[in-house]
């Protein structure tokens, strides 16, 4: 049997690393941008009110778009509304014979825009998702000492988000025009 050696198990072992986090990107894309063609052409209102009522959370098929983060308007009457939820998360952890244990949470958010007609109706949308919380925290002596590091949503600007949203179309909301106003 051949063992590999230095640099050879750590590239394998970092080309499966990246592999896998390209996959779970592509399946939380896939999923965001599922989740977020539900709304089309949906009333805006049924659109925002979703998970905001004490059955939705039953609901398999549907979730919310989360907090409402900014509007804006555009020449032809048609505007553009900004949410932002906690969507994916993910946590590894590590053990080194009960000397020490490390313990980290990511939680990525998800951004769905809608772009709603006159008539109230979704008439396009655009999702993308941005890194958000992490905690981290590493036990020593099983646990007897436990030091934890929490880092919040940094907040970014809207056009920060809007860079980051894809539309149904695959598009930057850009083609949407520009707002009025701006």
């Amino acid at each position: 049997m051949h063992r590999l050696k230095g640099s050879a198990a750590l590239l394998i072992v970092a080309t499966l690393l990246v592999g896998c986090s390209q996959t779970a990107e592509k399946i939380e894309n896939a999923a965001n941008r599922s989740t977020t063609s539900w709304a089309m052409g949906k009333p805006y209102s049924r659109v925002a009110a979703l998970g905001n009522q004490p059955l939705d959370s039953l609901s398999t098929s549907q979730t919310g778009y989360g907090q409402l983060i900014g509007t804006s308007t555009y020449a032809d009457g048609t505007r553009l509304y900004r949410h932002i939820a906690p969507a994916a998360q993910a946590e590894t952890s590590s053990d080194f014979g009960g000397i020490v244990a490390s313990n980290k949470t990511v939680t990525n958010y998800r951004l769905s825009y809608f772009k709603v007609g006159q008539d109230g109706l979704v008439k396009d949308w655009a999702t993308g998702s941005v890194p958000g919380t992490f905690s981290k925290c590493i036990s020593y002596i099983g646990g007897i000492f436990r030091k934890c590091q929490d880092q919040a949503r940094v907040q970014q600007t809207l056009a920060s988000y809007d860079a980051q949203v894809r539309t149904s179309s695959g598009t930057g909301i850009d083609a949407w025009g520009s707002p009025v106003g701006f």
